[in-house]
């Protein structure tokens, strides 16, 4: 795919011959891509519909494109997957939801555990779900996907546990842990929806472990060799994917 994508969430049903980009993606096109008029570029409204056009036009605050054919975004996982990831300090949680976006979750849930390391203050930030929303918008666009993760704000463990979404929830753990707990959550028959639950730098406690073992989640091992955290729910999600289907 080697034309530029761009998100138009606003796109209704009953897609218009022509559309208007929005204005940070007007902005993209025109003044950092350069794009110049009949640019071939692709559109995607971020809940699986994408389409081929050329830019029409280009002033001064809008950039817009002429439909001219639906295209096949990459393909969605069989299984809808939900990352309830423990809240990671630095960058490492915009790496893990542009990662995680990649793969094919449908949903990333941030989550307070009691080994979290980051400030009350940086969680509680009031833009703080808008910039992972926008780092997993630019990971859709690189990887082929047409469908842009729904994010929600942090909630605490017990939270995320007790929410009944899902089919089936599944758990990562260290590799201290008892390998003899829990089925092999990879190899379980493929279900409709999946939480996978992925701790932090700390690793999970004690008392989690039980709270998540009370609420019927399986355990996932992920070896012998410890991982370090933001690269810990990329191999869940691989081994769960390649058990359940891409």
């Amino acid at each position: 795919m080697s034309h530029p994508r761009f998100l138009v969430a606003s796109i209704a049903d009953a897609a218009p011959a022509d559309v208007t980009l929005p204005p940070d993606e007007s902005h993209h096109a025109a003044r950092v891509l350069r794009l110049e008029a009949g640019a071939e570029v692709g559109v995607f409204d971020g809940r699986g519909r994408e389409w081929v056009g050329r830019v029409a036009s280009i002033s001064r605050d809008a950039v817009t494109v002429t439909l001219e054919r639906d295209a096949a975004p990459a393909a969605e996982p069989r299984v809808r997957l939900v990352l309830a990831m423990a809240l990671l300090k630095g960058d490492q949680m915009d790496t893990v939801i542009r990662d995680a976006t990649m793969m094919g979750v449908a949903s990333i849930r941030p989550v307070i555990t009691e080994h979290v390391t980051v400030p009350t203050r940086a969680w509680q930030r009031t833009d703080l779900v808008g910039r992972w929303r926008r780092v997993a918008v630019a990971s859709v666009k690189q990887c082929g996907r047409a469908v842009v993760p729904e994010i929600a704000a942090p909630q605490p463990l017990d939270a995320v546990l007790d929410d009944a979404m899902s089919d089936v929830r599944i758990i990562a753990v260290e590799p201290a842990h008892d390998p003899r707990v829990g089925a092999p959550a990879a190899a379980m028959s493929p279900p409709s929806s999946a939480t996978l639950f992925v701790g932090p730098e700390g690793g999970w406690s004690a008392e989690e472990l039980e709270r998540a073992r009370a609420s019927s989640a399986e355990f996932l091992s992920l070896g012998p060799r410890t991982l370090r955290a933001d690269i810990a729910p990329i191999v869940a999600l691989a081994v769960l994917l390649n058990g359940w289907g891409w």
